[in-house]
């Protein structure tokens, strides 16, 4: 059976993938709150915890983002770079951050930040799974029944969404 790995915060740790993909062995790494610094510090217990996956997804960021703390990507290309080291067999896939309906935050610098992201998917020549415009509607903005009332948080329409494009990009994947 296929092992799939999800990594990132709150977004991922509250959904239950195994259960939404249970033709494969899913392990949900989310932590709630981390920081893209607060992944690469438990990287480490990371690599020691999981063995050879056929797919690792990542998506974090956005606890940086809502401190205002734009600057992730040195710290983002380095956790890619370490996984990418470890698991030579690995599909990696980098996902883009979800756009945010918080009065403070432009979701231009997420869309920035995510170009940037799959840049750097591309030098580690890893897979981008580009979500945000998913949660958009035909003018760009936040489809807001996508979210739960904090403007960060997915309701069950944002993780039907998501775990759908995961789907599909599972399914492309497919010999």
């Amino acid at each position: 059976m296929e092992q799939l790995v999800f990594i990132g915060d709150s977004l991922t740790e509250y959904f239950d993938w195994q259960r939404r993909f249970s033709d494969y062995n899913v392990l949900n790494l989310g932590v709630s709150g981390e920081t893209v610094e607060g992944l690469e510090s438990r990287l480490d217990r990371i690599l020691l915890s999981v063995h050879e996956p056929d797919m690792i997804f990542i998506m974090t960021g956005i606890n940086n983002i809502a401190m205002e703390d734009f600057e992730i990507l040195g710290t983002y290309r380095r956790i890619i770079n370490r996984l990418f080291s470890a698991f030579k067999k690995s599909a990696i896939v980098v996902q883009s951050i979800l756009p945010v309906n918080l009065s403070w935050i432009d979701n231009a610098a997420i869309r920035e930040i995510n170009s940037s992201l799959e840049n750097t998917a591309a030098d580690f020549m890893s897979a981008y799974l580009d979500v945000y415009p998913l949660f958009c509607d035909a003018a760009g903005a936040v489809n807001a029944d996508c979210l739960l009332d904090d403007g960060v948080h997915l309701s069950d329409k944002g993780y039907e969404i998501w775990s759908d494009s995961v789907e599909r990009f599972l399914n492309d994947k497919k010999p």
